[in-house]
């Protein structure tokens, strides 16, 4: 009797509707989300023109994927490791740069030019590790001021002139022509199959606990022995070599590297990464999310542009999508610790 009686008094927790579980189900799992509003948004904007479902505009898209794609893949294993970058589309800038005056300028082969971009990648990478982690620099200050540096240094190689790469670059050539796979860029199948190690590594290894446990709680990380400060140095150059990457594609695409290359990427890649299921606090994080969702900007930015949206009509969209991902980054941390 009396345990009948304590039951009586114990509060029942209601169950969720339907439609609150179907929506907590999308939040929790941001690749299930990312893929509905993919669908969303092809369908919205295939509809204002027709162009974009065909097989020449996938090409287009996917191929347009791959450029700050490659940089928010190296975003997400930052973020997940309690950490952001804003320097991402200075340093694409810089790397293209690099590479065009020492394979033009210098009359260097192209693996050499290719080698001093991704080194000067590295070493700016190095320097957010340092600002960051050794001088006590927020991230998000110490990577802006660092971004401003590197443009500075990107204008100051460039002189304001345009330095035409042409028939100099045969590699990143063969990487942009079409491949057997219905004739997606190589590129684009590289980056799908760095996108699935890195997602198996991130679920399947120590690596992602690792990554994990160091954005997630960084003390707890340090008394579990694991070196932290190498971890996050080591997501600072990624997300640096990946950027460059991204510029050097970006290069080829153009023909030419300029002052223009990487401009706007900053807010974009951390925008894509945080979509895909990344967390500003750190912990959290998804690559497959993170490629998702670099799919999904790319549509929406080719869908914009399709439907002769006004750019300052675009500026409103932009800033609505990174609103958009602070309060699903907010609401998913809301449901994991809750």
């Amino acid at each position: 009797m009396e345990a009948d009686a304590s039951n009586k008094l114990m509060p029942t927790t209601p169950r969720p509707s339907l439609f609150q579980g179907l929506g907590r189900l999308f939040v929790s799992t941001p690749e299930l989300g990312v893929t509905v509003a993919i669908i969303i948004f092809f369908s919205m904007f295939t509809a204002l023109d027709k162009s974009m479902a065909t097989p020449d505009g996938i090409v287009l898209l996917f191929t347009q994927v791959v450029y700050m794609g490659v940089a928010a893949f190296g975003m997400s294993h930052l973020m997940l490791a309690g950490e952001i970058d804003l320097s991402t589309g200075s340093v694409a800038g810089l790397a293209a740069a690099v590479s065009a005056v020492v394979i033009v300028n210098m009359g260097m082969p192209e693996w050499v030019g290719i080698a001093a971009a991704l080194l000067a990648a590295v070493l700016v990478g190095l320097l957010n590790s340092l600002v960051v982690l050794k001088i006590g620099v927020p991230s998000f200050f110490g990577t802006l001021g660092t971004h401003f540096f590197v443009l500075g240094v990107t204008q100051a190689i460039l002189k304001g002139e345009w330095i035409f790469i042409e028939d100099k670059i045969p590699f990143l050539t063969g990487l942009a022509s079409p491949s057997p796979l219905f004739n997606l860029p190589w590129m684009f199948i590289v980056y799908v199959l760095a996108v699935l190690a890195a997602e198996f590594l991130i679920r399947r290894s120590k690596v992602g606990a690792i990554l994990s446990a160091t954005g997630g709680n960084r003390r707890a990380a340090d008394v579990a022995g694991i070196n932290t400060t190498m971890v996050k140095t080591a997501c600072f150059v990624l997300v640096a070599v990946c950027s460059a990457i991204g510029g050097l594609l970006v290069m080829k695409a153009g023909t030419a590297a300029d002052q223009q290359i990487g401009d706007g990427w900053q807010l974009w890649v951390i925008a894509i990464a945080v979509i895909g299921g990344s967390s500003f606090s750190g912990g959290l994080g998804s690559i497959i999310g993170g490629f998702l969702g670099a799919i999904l900007i790319q549509i929406i930015k080719l869908g914009l542009g399709a439907a002769q949206i006004k750019t300052n009509a675009q500026g409103v969209v932009i800033g609505a999508i990174l609103i958009a991902s602070a309060i699903l980054d907010v609401i998913r941390r809301r449901i994991k610790y809750y």
